[in-house]
């Protein structure tokens, strides 16, 4: 009887032990590095600048919304001329642009939020995607800085330029500070160094 097996019923099964150590203990969260805390404070700062940046070009472009409405009306009726708007529906259709292009706005400084947070918790995807966006707001800055942008003249103007040109140099600031070397032992998850 030595080569049978044994044969259980189909609702009964052998019990097998439990281990005898336990499950190691959960890690404690390392720390976040200072080079990576600076980086959130100023991602947040760039972040309040797209605020500024966007409702200042919001407000400048409401100001000239007779310009604008009337250029639409132009392109509409050189496209076909049977077309008939009035100029009220034109502002009407820009203003309510506008109102979409805000809160479109808003979501996407929303989003970049969350991808801050994630940065600052250590994950690698959150800083490659803020890597790519500040270095596209640092090229973008380049024709602020030698005041290639400035359309209008006036507060609002000088508003979108100064934003932009500060935008730049957080982001590439936070930039710098998320790939120094004590910011990618923490996005890469190596071990903390020794301090002896």
């Amino acid at each position: 009887m030595a080569g049978l097996a044994v044969q259980y019923p189909a609702h009964q099964y052998p019990q097998q032990p439990y281990p005898s150590q336990p499950y190691p203990p959960p890690q404690p969260p390392r720390p976040v590095p200072t080079d990576v805390q600076t980086a959130f404070q100023l991602w947040w700062g760039v972040l309040g600048l797209g605020l500024v940046n966007l409702f200042a070009n919001l407000a400048l472009m409401y100001r000239n919304r007779v310009d604008y409405a009337q250029q639409f009306r132009h392109d509409l009726l050189a496209q076909d001329p049977s077309a008939t708007m009035s100029q009220d529906s034109a502002e009407h259709i820009l203003v309510s642009g506008l109102v979409v292009i805000a809160v479109v706005g808003v979501v996407v400084v929303a989003l970049g939020v969350l991808i801050d947070f994630a940065m600052r918790k250590g994950r690698n995807w959150a800083r490659m995607l803020l890597t790519l966006v500040g270095s596209f707001l640092v090229v973008i800055a380049i024709p602020a800085v030698f005041g290639l942008t400035v359309s209008t003249p006036g507060v609002a103007a000088l508003i979108v330029g100064a934003a932009s040109i500060l935008q730049a140099v957080l982001a590439g600031g936070s930039i710098f500070l998320m790939h120094r070397r004590e910011s990618n032992r923490y996005f890469l998850r190596f071990p903390p160094p020794d301090v002896r």
